[in-house]
Formats: C-alpha cells, sequence, structure tokens
C-alpha cells in the first residue's frame, strides 16, 4: 500500500553527474499541473525511497504541452512508485490511482534506453523497448537445450524430420555483421518485449455481452423475436425499465441494461419495418424478451435477414 496523498511541501533534487550509464526514461501526460512540476517518487534509492525531497524531477516539453520527460538509473523490477505533482504554492498532489494503489515498474521494462509512458492518474502504461534491447534479442543464439522435457522437443525426439515442429531444430544465430532494422510491424526475432502494463478490467458496468441466441415467427403483418434470457437477469418489478430497443427501416438494436450489459443487434432484416408500429414485450416470468416487428409490406419472410 503506498502512501496516502497529502499535501506538503518539499525541494525536488535532480541528478548531478551529468546521465547516468544505465537509464530508463520517462514520458507523463499531465494535463494542468497547476504551473508547477511533475515529479517520480517510489521505494528505490533512486526515487528517493519514498523521500519527497528526494524525488526524480521530470522536465516540461517546450515541443508538447502537457508532457514532462526524463530518466533515472534502471530501478529494481516490480518495486513501486508513483508520481506526485508539485503545484505553484509549493504544496505537493500524490497522483490519484484507485484504492490509492503504487504503480510498479514492469521487469520488462528494466533495461537500458528503454522507455515507460504513462498518464497523471492513470494506471495504464505502455514500453517502448530501446533499440539496444531489440538488437540483443535478434542477435541471441536460440539453445536447443532449454527445451529439454517439453512437448515441442519430444515430438521432435519421436519423430525426426517428420515432426509437426522440425523447423524447430535448428540453430540460428544473427551473423556479427548483419544489420538489425526494427520498427512498428518489423518481426526481429528474440523474447517477446512488453508493450502494456498496468491496465485494469473493465467493470462490471463498462462490459457489454452480445445476445447470439433468438427465435423468430412469421405472419401476415409482422414478425416476432423471441430472446431468451439468462433466469434471474429480469426482476419481477422493474423490469421493463431495464430493456431499450431502437428500431429502425431494417435493422433492429436491443440493450438490457443490467451488469454487465446485454445487448442483440439484427440488421439486414427481410424487409422493411414500420417502425412506429413495432413493439417490445418483457415478459420477466418467462426469463425472455419478445420483439413485435410491424412490416411495411404483408409479405412472407422466408428468412429474418437477407443473406
Amino acid at each position: 500500500q503506498g502512501p496516502a496523498r497529502s499535501r506538503c511541501f518539499f525541494i525536488f533534487l535532480t541528478f548531478s553527474g551529468g546521465r547516468p550509464a544505465m537509464a530508463l526514461h520517462l514520458e507523463v501526460q499531465a494535463q494542468g499541473a497547476g504551473g508547477g512540476e511533475i515529479a517520480v517518487a517510489g521505494s528505490d534509492d533512486c526515487l528517493g525511497g519514498w523521500d519527497l525531497g528526494r524525488a526524480a524531477r521530470l522536465c516540461a516539453s517546450q515541443e508538447e504541452p502537457g508532457v514532462w520527460r526524463g530518466q533515472i538509473p534502471l530501478p529494481t523490477a516490480e518495486s513501486e512508485f508513483k508520481l506526485v505533482a508539485k503545484k505553484a504554492d509549493g504544496s505537493v498532489d500524490w497522483e490519484p490511482l484507485a484504492d490509492n494503489a503504487n504503480r510498479r515498474f514492469p521487469a520488462r521494462c528494466v533495461h537500458n534506453g528503454c522507455t515507460l509512458k504513462m498518464q497523471f492518474g492513470v494506471p495504464r502504461m505502455s514500453v517502448r523497448a530501446s533499440a539496444e534491447e531489440i538488437e540483443a534479442n535478434a542477435r541471441a543464439t536460440r539453445k536447443l537445450e532449454d527445451r529439454e522435457g517439453s512437448a515441442l522437443q519430444d515430438n521432435v525426439n519421436r519423430k525426426g524430420e517428420n515432426a509437426y515442429y522440425f523447423a524447430h531444430t535448428r540453430s540460428f544465430e544473427v551473423p556479427p555483421d548483419a544489420k538489425v532494422i526494427s520498427g512498428p510491424g518489423l518481426i526481429t526475432g528474440g523474447a517477446p518485449v512488453l508493450l502494456e502494463a498496468g491496465a485494469t478490467l473493465s467493470s462490471e458496468e463498462d462490459r457489454t455481452v452480445w445476445l447470439k441466441d433468438y427465435s423468430w415467427s412469421d405472419s401476415t403483418n409482422k414478425v416476432k423475436v423471441y430472446i431468451p434470457v439468462p433466469e434471474g437477469m429480469l426482476p419481477a418489478d422493474g423490469a421493463d425499465d431495464l430493456v431499450q430497443c431502437e428500431y429502425a427501416i431494417s435493422q433492429v438494436d436491443l440493450t438490457i441494461n443490467c451488469k454487465p450489459r446485454q445487448r442483440l443487434r439484427i440488421e439486414k432484416l427481410n424487409g422493411e419495418l414500420t417502425v412506429e408500429k413495432c413493439a417490445t414485450r418483457v415478459e420477466a416470468h418467462k426469463n425472455r424478451i419478445v420483439l413485435q416487428l410491424a412490416k411495411k409490406r404483408e409479405t412472407t419472410w422466408y428468412n429474418l435477414t437477407k443473406k
């Protein structure tokens, strides 16, 4: 558990002696810092051991307003840290993360030259690997002995050249004089490189489940669509208030505002609808919803939707 949010006064200290030999780059989006500055405090000694007087100060970008950058000596992997904002009046605010949580330095970002990007108050962080790390991964030899005992190696041992994984039986090494080119969309080989950390899962309120099961029946001037729902989803009282349905000329969009949200969308209906005559019937006691689609023309529908 990190320190509680507080307001205090302190003096930021910057690192002296030029750039550290092994450094991690930091980039923070922090709009509205109150005319002050952004710093990083943490449990690692390079961040002051939570001593705000030794927090690492970032520098505001002249070209990109609201962006703060800096670099720190490589911290210990998984050590905790947090952003702080020093206001113009000298007081300080910790970034407001959920449950007063602290951030952690992902193990895969603790490499010289890597860049860790984040936004003040938002737990998600993205990692940009350094060119040095990418080239080192690409040049690393794949050690066949590391695979002993694995299902892959067992398949190779039993089937030889007929093995499904035969291509994995060859050792490969990038020649010393080869030029390694990296960038978006280019595969250089080596160990996986972390792209993002600290992301939070969507809450039940934010998540949407798309319904796929339904049946339908056709009559002279209307079509009925029956949508079954799990037992207990529709309460005996107030179920109508949870259900919303939007009708258009050739589609219908149903939403059940429960946790998580349930939706059904049927597009390219077999014929046009008279929207104002369409209706929704909620049958909580039968655990289903019935959509009554009013046909614009009284024709027989052999399929609910067009191919």
